[in-house]
């Protein structure tokens, strides 16, 4: 994968992650795992996305589906989980370190 910082993705490559993002919400959660080759990640986030859309009533099924794509979509351009790409880098201490007592 290209490192964001320092080089933007070719036009293709930006139109794959599009054509990516559609199946991963609308068609399927997974879907461009198995695309990409990654098959049984691809399944486990297909049957989540299923049983979260059966089971969880009302509009928590739809939400759930999609927030189970955007995982997988997240996944698949990033390699990070949605959790892992929102927090802000860590930055090291400020502080000099002190010296033993």
């Amino acid at each position: 994968m290209a490192d964001l910082e320092t080089e933007k993705p070719s036009a293709g490559a930006q139109v794959f992650n599009g054509v990516k993002f559609v199946a991963n919400v609308v068609l399927l959660p997974g879907a461009s795992q198995i695309v990409e080759g990654r098959v049984v990640p691809g399944i486990a986030y297909a049957g989540g996305g299923l049983i979260v859309r059966c089971l969880l009533p009302g509009i928590l099924g739809p939400l759930g589906w999609l927030a189970v794509g955007l995982d997988s979509y997240s996944y698949s351009v990033s390699g990070k989980h949605l959790w892992q790409s929102s927090r802000p880098p860590a930055k090291p201490d400020q502080r000099p370190a002190r010296p033993p007592e």
